[in-house]
């Protein structure tokens, strides 16, 4: 600060005017300026370190979303894929309970047929009146005697 002093009163002495190159660069190297500079520099500092601090969380912040967000894609594709399988089953399941009924209806159409079958040949073949009245007078029939 003493060199400062010294080096203005020179330039006060030689007598040059306030508006020369030489007292504006003198005025910009003053220690006074150096030390706003400095604060400058300081605050400048710390924001710029608060700011690396915001970028470190707000990274960490992202990792841990898009973390989440891809184990949460990985479980819905766990989820579809599961869901598909059951929806397989289901058709499978579906599909034979068609065909079970299907048979089924077979079935019971042979039988309602074999029925239909076995009715016509009992009508065919049923007894006219007079010969089921005379085997129902069998047991009273003159050849049937106890003794």
């Amino acid at each position: 600060m003493r060199v400062e002093h010294d080096i203005m009163e020179a330039v006060a002495k030689a007598g040059v005017n306030k508006d020369s190159e030489l007292w504006k660069l003198l005025d910009e190297v003053s220690p006074k300026n150096l030390e706003k500079m400095n604060k400058l520099l300081t605050g400048k500092d710390e924001e710029i370190s608060k700011l690396k601090d915001e970028i470190r969380i707000m990274s960490a912040y992202r990792k841990l979303k898009t973390g989440n967000g891809i184990a949460g894609i990985y479980k819905s594709t766990e989820a579809y894929q599961e869901l598909k399988k059951r929806v397989l089953k289901l058709e499978f399941c579906l599909q034979e309970a068609r065909s079970q009924t299907r048979k089924l209806q077979r079935m019971g159409e042979r039988r309602d047929k074999a029925i239909k079958e076995l009715s016509d040949q009992l009508s065919t073949k049923q007894a006219p009146p007079a010969e089921i009245a005379q085997k129902q007078n069998f047991w009273e029939s003159s050849s049937f005697k106890i003794l």
